[in-house]
């Protein structure tokens, strides 16, 4: 099972998007078609007028040979399993399924993420969270289980400090960086080094042998700032410096 949460701008499109294609199968604090519930969820949504994104976008979809493991009930009970374990659940948002009884079957969950307090329910570290809930709910319906390198991070089985590979992949990091003037030629020095790069808020590396680091943990100047800082022109205009100091002719 995989499921995915984004913050969104764009209630209206959301809304008409899953009806569309697919088929109304439970609401909370909203009914009707999709025009009567944007109307409803914009009154919530109003509560706090300083989040942009106020909505919360849900795709949970089954892998393609659990196909017909799960009726409309299960699926219902799912989605609320998931505004509970998210927060939403007192919130108004509505569900629909789409490409029923296919190997693509899946549900979109749009929510209101504005609470009765004015406050919106919090958006970080939900890759964990969906993480931790497709697990239960493949466990709970006997459904595959798809393995997950976020998984192995999120036990601290991938990084110890003194790990043995942590050396290694500080030098191959090193070297990208001092044969890079821009993030793009960082990333492709990486990769034929056989180091992938997953940037986001953060940077963190993926090495031949599957295991993610945060560059962070590695060192501190490994941090994206940290990494942005040295490709600076500035920062190589010194390393530069430096080394032609020690010239001469």
């Amino acid at each position: 099972m995989i499921a995915k949460l984004e913050s969104i701008a764009y209630l209206q499109n959301a809304l008409d998007y899953c009806e569309r294609g697919g088929e109304l199968i439970a609401s909370n604090k909203c009914i009707g078609n999709s025009t009567e519930i944007n109307s409803q969820i914009e009154r919530n949504n109003a509560l706090n007028d300083r989040c942009v994104k106020n909505t919360f976008h849900i795709k949970i979809r089954i892998a393609p040979e659990d196909k017909g493991k799960l009726n409309t009930q299960e699926w219902i009970d799912i989605s609320n399993d998931y505004a509970k374990m998210i927060g939403f659940k007192e919130n108004p948002y509505a569900v629909y399924m789409h490409e029923e009884g296919t190997n693509k079957e899946h549900i979109h969950i749009v929510a209101s993420r504005i609470q009765s307090n004015n406050l919106a329910v919090s958006d970080s570290y939900t890759h964990y969270q969906n993480m931790d809930f497709c697990r239960m709910i493949e466990n709970k319906y006997k459904l595959r289980q798809v393995k997950r390198v976020l998984e192995a991070v999120k036990k601290q089985e991938v990084f110890v400090k003194g790990d043995k590979r942590i050396a290694p992949l500080e030098e191959k990091i090193k070297s990208a960086i001092n044969q890079s003037d821009s993030f793009e030629d960082f990333e492709f020095h990486l990769k034929n080094m056989g180091v992938k790069t997953k940037k986001g808020r953060g940077i963190g590396f993926i090495d031949e042998k599957g295991v993610y680091i945060k560059g962070s943990d590695i060192d501190r100047k490994y941090s994206l700032k940290g990494i942005e800082k040295q490709l600076s022109y500035e920062e190589q205009e010194k390393r530069m410096n430096k080394k032609n100091r020690g010239f001469k002719m």
